[in-house]
């Protein structure tokens, strides 16, 4: 009998073992789960602190830039100043407006991003706090100690953030809106705030209350970068590891130690990558990094001074396509923001051979001319100068060229007094970034002007009769133009007896050419008739002649990119050595994206003047005859 009792007592006392057992795990996940959502609310609310110390730094530089801004449109309207000083101050003004401008952006966003961030911070609390209440509601049915005292309780929703850089009336409307959401929580006393590990050791807690009451971020950012510190602090231990081992426990070392950094340099690209993409100019910089093959790079701050452009710096940009490198401690995305703008800025531009440099050379300029629409963006490349610019106002420079003003100076025509590199150097003097070239082929004539094809300003010919035969590029009020015959009528400016590199995307130069695989019977030259869609070239036998002329002769060439709305002029002067053919130009432009592009007189006609600076200079006898000239004016 006292076995059976034995085993009948046991029955029952197994039955309340397992319900006990099963209560308490309950209990353990409830509080694990509190303490996870506790963890979360405490992340939310550092984040919710970053936000508004963003948003205060954005206020702040808004200030600035609009005191700046009110400076230097003042300096712009004061009387008194040369042309020079004008033309400078003018451009400064600007430059501060649009520096005011991007600033409101920029407050404007930090702004909104610190409400919602308060806001995700006070549902952060109010979700912790039901967790927690709900952690100690198992704990009290089991008969154990409720883990979260009405303090605790009360502390979790007590941290959300305030932003008391607000005006009052903003901080009252932000502050009901967070009570609204915590249910009008009250606020316990400061001592409340969550435990730090510094304060959990001063209370000689142990590591499980340790782990209920410390906050700590769990982001996989900070978790690689813990595990790469944890592995630089243990350092490589050799004393005890037999000599013939000890190169190959090295080696070990040094690939952990960079897989390690490879994994937390790869976190904290990809948390700078999302927050600058936020912004449409984030993701513009991005898109050009990308386009041109920037790696961007976190490493520790103990090895970012080893390197030396960075040893006075939060971060740096190798020159042309080089790396970015950021320090740890200032990976941010202003940061990086600057550090591609740099970048950009120092990026060698060169015409493009490929494909995939056309695409970097083509974002390059659109982020310069992004960051500074007043100014065109221009390179050199093997003689070979380049000058591109959106938005730009084409004039007609109008220049004598005739025997007769030769011979009778400005008596004849004013204009004809000077060359007309002189001239285009007077016009570029006027306020504004300006680009003067020659344009118009043209015959000696004993008086008057003589150009091939009709030279357009405003509706009215200014001179040139009509070549149905050769190509024109007008301004028009549609945009710019390019195609073969006359320029449109009612063009504001135009230039006809062109020579056609590209016309509608279609390269053109020495004879037809078409797609592999098209029938023998395709017209080398002339019409393509049915094989049109087949030509990747079309003949022209003005291109020919220029481009036997060779690299050395003198070029003068206006191309356009519909995509972008980007002007480019491409000029060379004459015997510039080693210079590029008309070929290899009109390749390069393919490959930047110009949909359309002509060429003018070139040889010893070719002029290009940058302002009041004399880029590509003509031949003496030239510099006196040339009839017409394009010039493009930013404001």
């Amino acid at each position: 009998m006292g076995g059976t009792t034995a085993i009948r007592g046991g029955s029952p006392t197994t039955s309340s073992g397992a319900s006990g057992a099963d209560a308490a795990r309950r209990a353990e996940e409830a509080r694990r789960r509190a303490e996870a959502a506790r963890k979360g609310a405490e992340s939310a609310r550092r984040a919710a602190e970053e936000a508004r110390r963003a948003a205060e730094s954005a206020r702040r530089a808004q200030q600035k830039a609009q005191a700046d801004a009110a400076k230097a449109t003042s300096r712009a309207e004061a009387p008194g100043q040369t042309p020079k000083e004008a033309k400078a101050s003018r451009k400064d003004a600007v430059e501060a407006q649009r520096a005011e401008k991007l600033s409101a952006q920029r407050a404007a966003r930090a702004e909104e991003a610190r409400r919602d961030a308060e806001e995700k911070s006070a549902r952060s609390a109010q979700r912790a706090q039901g967790a927690m209440q709900e952690a100690n509601t198992q704990a009290t049915a089991r008969g154990l100690t409720p883990p979260y005292d009405e303090q605790r309780l009360k502390g979790v929703t007590s941290n959300t953030v305030r932003d008391t850089s607000t005006s009052s009336f903003e901080a009252a409307s932000s502050n009901e809106l967070r009570d609204k959401l915590l249910g009008n929580v009250s606020s316990p006393p400061e001592s409340s705030a969550l435990f730090t590990a510094e304060r959990a050791a001063e209370l000689d807690m142990s590591p499980e209350l340790q782990s209920m009451r410390v906050a700590d971020a769990s982001a996989p950012e900070k978790e690689a970068w813990d595990r790469y510190d944890a592995h630089v602090k243990k350092g490589l231990d050799l004393k005890d590891v037999p000599g013939g081992l000890r190169q190959e426990f090295r080696d070990d070392y040094k690939a952990t130690t960079e897989r390690l950094q490879d994994e937390a340099n790869k976190a904290s690209v990809d948390r700078l990558r999302q927050e600058l993409s936020a912004t449409p100019e984030g993701k513009a910089a991005l898109a050009d990094l990308d386009a041109r093959g920037v790696e961007v790079k976190v490493v520790d701050d103990a090895s970012y001074p080893e390197l030396q452009e960075g040893k006075t710096t939060d971060g740096h940009a190798l020159p042309g396509n080089g790396d970015i490198t950021l320090r740890r401690s200032a990976a941010t995305s202003d940061v990086l923001l600057r550090e591609a703008r740099n970048s950009a800025r120092t990026q060698e531009l060169k015409l493009p051979t490929t494909a995939e440099d056309g695409a970097r050379l083509s974002a390059a300029v659109a982020e310069r001319i992004k960051a500074n629409p007043r100014q065109p963006v221009e390179f050199t490349d093997n003689g070979v100068h380049l000058v591109a610019m959106k938005g730009a106002q084409p004039s007609v420079v109008e220049h004598g060229g005739s025997i007769l003003d030769n011979a009778l100076g400005g008596w004849s025509r004013p204009e004809a007094e000077k060359p007309f590199a002189a001239l285009a150097q007077e016009e570029g003097r006027q306020p504004g970034s300006d680009t003067i070239i020659n344009t118009s082929f043209y015959d000696r004539a004993f008086s008057g002007d003589n150009p091939v094809g009709q030279v357009i300003e405003n509706g009215k010919v200014l001179g040139g009769e009509s070549e149905p035969d050769r190509f024109y590029a007008a301004w028009t009020s549609s945009g710019l133009k390019f195609g073969q015959g006359d320029p449109p009528a009612d063009s504001k400016v135009a230039f006809g007896g062109a020579v056609p590199l590209i016309i509608n995307n279609t390269p053109y130069g020495d004879g037809n050419q078409y797609k592999p695989g098209t029938s023998s019977t395709a017209p080398l030259t002339g019409d393509p008739g049915a094989y049109a869609s087949d030509l990747t070239q079309r003949n022209n036998e003005g291109f020919k002649d220029q481009d036997e002329r060779g690299p050395n002769s003198g070029k003068v060439v206006v191309g356009y990119d519909r995509e972008t709305g980007t002007t480019y002029v491409v000029a060379q002067e004459n015997g510039e050595k080693p210079g590029k053919t008309l070929a290899e130009i009109r390749d390069a432009l393919v490959k930047l994206g110009v949909d359309d592009a002509v060429s003018f007189d070139g040889s010893d006609s070719a002029t290009l003047v940058r302002d009041d600076q004399v880029k590509v200079e003509p031949g003496a006898i030239k510099d006196r005859t040339i009839p017409f000239g394009l010039k493009l004016s930013l404001p």
